[in-house]
């Protein structure tokens, strides 16, 4: 049996192999790090969002059970942040977007790097719809 490894060192490669089942990049590991405190104060547990998350498979039922089984909303919080800090781009990408479902705004925007990703959104088709708009005027 003979096995061929490609050797992966550019992110764009493992991008590329992996999509968003790679391991978080430095500054996702920061927003958690850095905010953590904060995320800790902002993010509420009793909402269904641990539920959504789990059903979304963001984490396993071991995980989902961990979290539920936490004695009070601090250490919820404190497992759940601890639990995506170790899992991939895709499970940090499905915080983000529960916290922005269940209207937990600054938490998100604090994870997203301090800026709203509905924003970015809205500003990149408002610039790709003004340069289109200018590109037929021509």
């Amino acid at each position: 049996m003979i096995c061929s490894f490609e050797c992966l060192t550019d992110w764009q490669k493992v991008e590329k192999h992996h999509g968003d089942n790679r391991p978080l990049s430095d500054d996702q590991r920061s927003a958690i790090d850095d905010n953590r405190n904060k995320l800790m104060d902002r993010i509420d547990p009793k909402s269904s969002i641990i539920h959504q998350l789990h059903v979304n498979k963001c984490f396993n039922a071991r995980h989902n059970e961990y979290i539920e089984h936490a004695g009070t909303n601090f250490e919820k919080v404190s497992h759940l942040l601890d639990i995506v800090r170790r899992r991939s781009v895709a499970s940090f990408s499905k915080l983000v977007v529960e916290l922005h479902t269940d209207k937990q705004y600054d938490a998100a925007r604090l994870l997203g790097g301090g800026k709203s990703t509905k924003y970015k959104i809205f500003y990149n088709r408002t610039i790709f719809l003004l340069t289109s708009i200018i590109f037929f005027m021509l």
